[in-house]
Order: C-alpha cells, then sequence, then structure tokens
C-alpha cells in the first residue's frame, strides 16, 4: 500500500510517498511544489492541486494524508494556510483518494515522541524511521513524511481494533 502525505503552505506544499509492506514502512519519494509570490492567488493554488494530483499519479498512492491546520495569532497565515490545504485535498481527491488530518502535534507525537518537538527532531526521526542516510530535505518534504508515517501507524492501530 502506498501512503502519499501532504504538509500544505502557500509558497512550499511538501509530499512524501512510503511504500508499507507488512510491519515495514519504506521510502519511495519526496518532493515540493512551489509557487510564485508573484502569481495570482488562483494560480498557486493550481499549482498545488495540479502538483499533489501529479504526486499521487506518479508513485500511485491509494491513501492521502495531510497536516491539519494550525491557527496561531496571524489570521492571513491561517487563510493561506487554509486555501493551500483546500487545493491540495482536492489534489489527492482528484486522484481518488480519500484523506485522513493528522494535527501538528499528533504527527510529532507518533514521530519523535513528542508533540512539541522541533523540526530537526521529527526530520532526524523520519531518517531514522524510513532509514534513509541522510535528512529528507527540505523541510517541507521530511514533514511531508513525518505525516505519511504518522497515517501508516494510525491505520495499524485502527486494524487492530
Amino acid at each position: 500500500m502506498r501512503i502519499i502525505g501532504i504538509d500544505p503552505g502557500l509558497n512550499v506544499t511538501g509530499f512524501g510517498v512510503v511504500e508499507v509492506e507488512g510491519d515495514r514502512c519504506l521510502h519511495l519519494a519526496h518532493g515540493v511544489v512551489r509557487t510564485k509570490a508573484t502569481d495570482t492567488i488562483a494560480e498557486r493554488l493550481t499549482a498545488i492541486r495540479d502538483g499533489v494530483r501529479a504526486a499521487v499519479a506518479e508513485w500511485a498512492a491509494v491513501q492521502g494524508a495531510i497536516e491539519a491546520s494550525f491557527v496561531g495569532n496571524n489570521a492571513r497565515s491561517a487563510m493561506a494556510l487554509g486555501h493551500a490545504r483546500a487545493a491540495a485535498i482536492l489534489g489527492m481527491a482528484d486522484g481518488g483518494l480519500t484523506v485522513d488530518e493528522y494535527s501538528p502535534a499528533l504527527v510529532k507525537q507518533t514521530v519523535a515522541g513528542y508533540g512539541r518537538g522541533e523540526k530537526s527532531q521529527v526530520a532526524e526521526m523520519v531518517r531514522l524511521q524510513l532509514g534513509l542516510a541522510a535528512v529528507p530535505s527540505p523541510a517541507d518534504a521530511a514533514d511531508a513524511l513525518a505525516v505519511a508515517i504518522t497515517h501508516w501507524a494510525h491505520s495499524r492501530l485502527a486494524a487492530l481494533k
């Protein structure tokens, strides 16, 4: 089973694809979809949707997961993140996937063992769990792999119930 994880962002949306074989989670791919700040919001959201849809198709993902919104004090940032999340969800849906959402704290807790861990800790744990020689980069792609790992872990738990 192939899982695509998404770390949404209006400037950079990360994706990570893992393959589940038995009780193992293996790295297949990771990357980012970048948008240009000079493009219109419609062009940027279309690029995110199309980029995610292309990654789903290229890597034949069958399950999708995305990081849920974190709403801080900046309403403008929260709106931009919401737009990017929606575009990424549509990209996965266009590829025929259902999409599960995981809070940033749950992703950190699942991957690094601490819900308030630093990005560098999460990236290092992704590297270790997937047996990679180096920490995946850029950071958005490492975060997306963490989302995919989280989906795998929680799907396993749900199957046991």
